[in-house]
This record gives structure tokens, C-alpha cells and sequence, in this order.
């Protein structure tokens, strides 16, 4: 139902549709770093030429950018008023629905996107037919109604996977996270946030609180398109270490989650993987 884009951080679902999606292009971050004294280029054409060669390659009808296009909060910059809407422009032009879930870093952009661009709340959307897509941020809470879906696809840690070289050197490279998730611990989190008080059973409480059902959906956190961003290692940070409500509460535990690198490559489960960094010798 779904295929990542290696090499590329994008992914295709279909779901009675065409899906695709990218998350945390954060452009206009070149503006950002030089009021920090550090000049690069503008990086806008290569991001918007790789992600249109990869729209143009698979045809979705749908494209969406799950938050963080622009980066620059709460000020917009210059270079994000010229560029944010041509961006939106070229996918327009190939794409018939481009959609946009709302970010931390994404306050005013409806100023700035084009009126046929359809702006999603921070609290996420849900897309598909039959197979069910829950895509969000992921620095708020979700609506109660996303875990309904058969997948979760959030950005937002920008995850990424710390390794040792046999130099014992350490690197990190951005990473595709990906596992199921407990209904009963999304049940009780949810319901935490929300004040809703559970006695007994807590899926029994979540559907009649909200008339949804909780299946035991998958959940994908997808690595930032821009490479300029860095990330968070999933196998060096605490699990509630990482970023957005749904962590920090316990509702998702990554520890059992599997970690490809962009090009595909699995390199197992974050519990493994973080034996490597605590434990430089297990590479030998």
C-alpha cells in the first residue's frame, strides 16, 4: 500500500489515489543562517528540481507536504514570500490536488500559498479510500479521528541514525523509522489530552468518547527532504526524547521500530541500533 522512494526521503502510498509525500523542506533556512554569518547558495532549485523529478516520475494525483515547508518563525522571510509560492506554482502545474499539513514552522503561509493549495490544521488529515492515512506534523496532538487509519506518516524529529566507523568516528545519516503502534496506549494518551476519563477498557472508552475505532495501525516518521537540516538520532535519544506530544506522552515507543537508511538499506531495530552507540565495540 505504501513504497518509500529510496534514494529519495518521499514516499508513495496509494490509497484509491496516488499519494505523495515529503515532509520538512524548511526553505528559506539559507536566509536564517547568514544573519548567523554563514553564506550558502539558495537551495530552493534543487529541492523543488529533485522533488518535481520524482512527481514527474511516479504521477501521483495527490501531493502532500506534511509541514515545515518554510522555516523561518515567526517572521517570513523575503526569500520564503518569493519562494514558497513558486514552489507551490510547479507542483500546481503537474499535480491536480497539492496539499500542505501544517507545521511549527509554517505560521502565515496561507498568506503566501496559492488559493487551490489545501492548508491542513496542525492536528493532521486523513486521505484514502479503504486503505486509510492518517499524515500530520507531529508537533500536536492528532484529532481523535487519525487513529482510525491504517498508517500514520508524520516528520517533524527529522529522524536520522547515529553509527560508529571503524575509525571510531561517529556519523549520522537521516533515516526512514518505521513500526506499529499499541491501540491502548494511543487510546490512553489521546485521553489524557483530551480529559476524558477512562474506568475501565480504554479502546471500549476512546470509541464511545469519539465514535472512532482504533485499529493497530503502522506509523512511518519520515527523514526531512532538506540535507541541510541534520537530525535527530532515533539510537542516541531517550524515546521520550523525541519530539511531539504523541513521545513525550508514551504513546509510541520507537524501541521496537525498524531504521532504513535512504538508500533502503535496513539496519534494524532502534533497541540494536542504540547498543552501537552505547557500546562502540559490537561493530567489530
Amino acid at each position: 500500500m505504501f513504497r518509500l522512494l529510496t534514494p529519495w526521503p518521499a514516499m508513495l502510498v496509494e490509497a484509491g489515489e496516488r499519494i505523495l509525500l515529503a515532509t520538512d523542506f524548511h526553505l528559506g533556512i539559507e536566509y536564517e543562517l547568514a544573519k548567523m554569518g554563514i553564506n550558502i547558495p539558495y537551495q530552493t532549485d534543487r529541492f523543488l528540481g529533485e522533488f518535481m523529478d520524482l512527481v514527474r516520475e511516479h504521477g501521483p494525483d495527490r501531493v502532500v507536504i506534511l509541514g515545515d515547508l518554510k522555516h523561518g518563525v515567526p517572521i517570513t522571510s523575503f526569500q520564503e514570500k518569493r519562494e514558497i509560492p513558486r514552489f507551490f506554482r510547479a507542483l500546481l502545474d503537474e499535480v491536480e490536488h497539492v496539499d500542505l499539513v501544517r507545521g511549527n514552522h509554517d505560521a502565515n503561509i496561507q498568506n503566501i500559498a496559492p488559493e487551490e493549495v489545501e492548508i491542513h490544521p496542525s492536528r493532521g488529515t486523513i486521505l484514502g479510500d479503504g486503505y486509510r492515512v492518517a499524515a500530520l506534523h507531529g508537533h500536536a496532538w492528532p484529532y481523535p479521528l487519525l487513529l482510525a487509519a491504517d498508517l500514520i506518516v508524520m516528520g517533524h524529529n527529522h529522524p536520522a541514525v547515529q553509527l560508529n566507523t571503524p575509525l571510531g568516528v561517529r556519523i549520522t545519516r537521516r533515516a526512514w523509522v518505521r513500526g506499529n503502534l499499541d491501540p491502548v496506549r494511543l487510546a490512553e494518551a489521546l485521553m489524557g489530552f483530551e480529559k476524558v476519563k477512562v474506568e475501565e477498557d480504554p479502546l471500549a472508552a476512546f470509541e464511545a468518547a469519539f465514535d472512532t475505532v482504533i485499529r493497530p495501525p503502522q506509523m512511518v516518521i519520515m527523514p526531512t527532504f532538506n540535507d541541510l537540516m541534520g537530525g535527530l538520532p532515533v539510537n542516541a535519544e531517550t524515546p521520550k526524547s523525541l519530539l511531539g506530544p504523541l513521545f513525550r506522552s508514551g504513546a509510541v515507543d520507537v524501541e521496537d521500530f525498524d531504521v532504513y537508511l535512504l538508500d533502503g538499506a535496513f539496519l534494524g531495530k532502534v533497541s540494536f541500533l542504540r547498543t552501537l552507540v552505547t557500546d562502540p565495540t559490537s561493530m567489530d
